[in-house]
């Protein structure tokens, strides 16, 4: 807990939260103008703030049809219970919403043979205008949460109007009828970095040629993607779902953040052909395709535990194993819980973060080490999203499960690497 009145808490509430909204935002830019081989200046970064009739039109379009897959009748689950006793329904069509998505895509490219090198010939204003969105969310989502929250249960104190624009109010508001955080992150923003890379690729085709490098870039991030969709239903059970509110954090990063930041090498490589010899490309490649396949078993591994009556599962070809364990609610109330100590789960507490890691490396490595830093940003950031998330996890789960978070890493000492650390 944060002392009222100390220097961390000017620091954490009152300082950092508008120095990263604005550094995040001019970073977006400066990806976009660079990824294209421009000289960034204010001019130029301020005129693509407002886009321009061509961005304004394919960003809004991507935006309807992100909703109206939101509004096809699906199957719907319900997600973890919050703290304050709010339970969270889901939409499950994500499988379905991205290949009706990439279909949709390359039928205009062949209908329309431009849309492509349109796309990347616009991106920076296109970013902008996804800035636009995302910051007229954050400001809808702030006033609707002070003045009108859908859950007024919910007992987290406001600490100050820029912390709530940035960290969010609510953890589960709506908007159009739909969950605004499975609109923004596994709608928008997971589908657009998917487009984007097409997108990207195609143009360079059309530039260069044929490079494997390129396709073997491609092909891994859209696996990763397409994973990432058919685990949909596992998503609603990580931190940003179950914890982070819907602000600037979380919304505004997954609107604007992702599309320049995730896309970035691959823009890059349109202007700067990647050298490195197409066998050490693929053999890179699949050593990422391993990374991802090893991460969604981990993820799997923790699915169908908590799914499976009174935990009775096979995991490796045993019977799971488990701590219990009891935590209490917001109310008061003892509920019970287990600890997952089989497969995965048992040689390291955060061994999907280990996998994660050799996944984004992966994404930069298999385009080659002749550009330096610039194939590897997604990497870096990864790297610090991941050790900030294992703070928040080790933390919220000690303060969650007290001496039986204790008991479980007495069992499975090891964090990341087992043996090791």
């Amino acid at each position: 807990m944060v002392q009222k009145g100390s220097i961390w808490y000017l620091l954490h509430y009152h300082i950092i939260p508008p120095v990263f909204i604005v550094f995040f935002i001019i970073i977006a830019q400066y990806l976009a103008i660079v990824g294209q081989g421009q000289t960034f200046t204010w001019e130029l970064a301020l005129s693509n703030y407002l886009g321009d009739a061509t961005s304004w039109k394919w960003t809004s379009l991507f935006v309807l049809w992100s909703i109206i897959w939101l509004k096809v009748p699906s199957k719907i689950v319900q997600g973890p219970e919050s703290h304050f006793g709010a339970i969270p329904n889901y939409k499950t069509n994500g499988v379905q919403y991205y290949w009706a998505t990439l279909v949709t895509f390359f039928f205009l490219q062949a209908l329309y043979p431009n849309t492509s090198r349109t796309i990347y010939m616009h991106f920076p204003k296109i970013i902008g205008v996804f800035n636009a969105y995302a910051l007229i969310l954050c400001i809808w989502l702030l006033i609707k949460g002070r003045l009108k929250p859908e859950c007024p249960e919910d007992p987290e104190e406001r600490k100050s109007l820029i912390f709530d624009f940035y960290k969010g109010v609510e953890l589960h508001p709506h908007i159009f009828g739909e969950d605004v955080k499975q609109l923004t992150n596994c709608r928008i923003g997971m589908m657009g970095w998917e487009v984007i890379l097409c997108a990207f690729y195609m143009t360079g085709v059309e530039q260069h040629g044929f490079i494997t490098s390129s396709l073997v870039h491609l092909l891994l991030q859209s696996v990763y993607i397409a994973k990432f969709f058919w685990w949909e239903v596992g998503y609603f059970h990580t931190l940003d779902m179950m914890m982070d509110r819907a602000g600037f954090y979380l919304c505004w990063g997954t609107l604007v953040l992702i599309p320049s930041l995730f896309t970035f090498s691959a823009a890059y490589t349109v202007l700067h052909p990647p050298t490195i010899s197409a066998w050490i490309s693929i053999l890179i490649g699949i050593i990422g395709l391993v990374c991802i396949l090893l991460t969604y078993r981990v993820d799997y591994e923790k699915q169908i535990f908590r799914a499976s009556p009174n935990y009775e599962c096979n995991i490796w070809g045993k019977t799971a194993t488990y701590i219990p364990a009891e935590f209490k609610d917001s109310t008061g109330k003892i509920r019970k819980s287990a600890l997952l100590t089989s497969g995965f789960w048992g040689i390291g507490r955060h061994i999907n973060y280990t996998f994660e890691l050799g996944t984004s490396a992966a994404f930069g490595a298999c385009l080659g080490f002749d550009f330096g830093i610039w194939n590897f940003l997604y990497f870096f950031f990864i790297l610090i999203l991941v050790f900030h998330r294992l703070y928040r996890d080790e933390e919220k789960c000690k303060n969650k499960y007290g001496r039986f978070w204790e008991k479980y890493c007495k069992e499975v000492p090891y964090v990341m690497i087992p043996g090791l650390w």
